[in-house]
């Protein structure tokens, strides 16, 4: 099958489970919703749980990407953590029922997916960001960037574990905003604040 061809399959898809969730459908309604005959879709795919790779691998590469377009344009490091909450927060709201729960369950590669992303792409990078946020005099000065980080990575699987927030009952990403503003804002100097004070605003 040809590269465009299956990346116009994996983003059908990725839509499909964002709106839908990840544990509701099996191979035979994801086969036909992209429009394919079952036979098809496991020729492309292998089974369900190989869709997921995919559209997990293909999710964590977008973001990537997303970050550092977003990081051209600003100014400073508080600004650039900011910009990097604010966007994993529209994330989970564009993803209202994605089963985070169900991924760590019963998909666990894909589970460890995201683990890797967050420990190898999102701890450095959040540990670089307050280092140079701390150097530059926005971020308190007593703050241990890599314990910091690693604080926010605990807080990030704690708000994706069901056992703390059902996902029927609560909204992940309003848990996300609760737990990380108030947070982030704390780490900021009172020049921090001042720099990213309408991004506070606009989560």
């Amino acid at each position: 099958m040809e590269d465009t061809v299956l990346h116009q399959l994996i983003e059908r898809a990725n839509d499909l489970l964002r709106q839908v969730g990840v544990g509701i459908l099996h191979e035979e309604q994801l086969a036909v919703a992209l429009d394919l005959t079952v036979p098809a879709f496991r020729e492309v795919f292998g089974s369900k749980a190989g869709l997921l790779r995919l559209t997990t691998q293909h999710n964590l590469q977008r973001q990537r990407q997303e970050h550092d377009q977003l990081f051209v344009n600003l100014a400073t490091p508080v600004e650039c953590l900011l910009a990097w909450l604010h966007h994993s927060l529209q994330e989970l709201r564009r993803s209202p029922h994605y089963d985070y729960h169900v991924l760590r369950e019963q998909y666990p590669e894909c589970w460890g997916l995201i683990q890797e992303h967050l420990y190898v792409y999102s701890f450095p990078l959040l540990t670089r960001l307050l280092q140079e946020g701390i150097q530059e005099g926005q971020f308190r000065s007593d703050l241990e960037p890599g314990l910091i980080a690693h604080i926010m990575m605990a807080q990030m699987n704690m708000i994706l574990n069901e056992a703390y927030f059902p996902p029927d009952h609560v909204n992940q990403a309003d848990i996300y905003r609760s737990v990380f503003t108030p947070y982030v804002r704390g780490l900021c100097t009172v020049e921090g604040l001042r720099l990213v004070s309408l991004h506070f605003e606009r989560m």
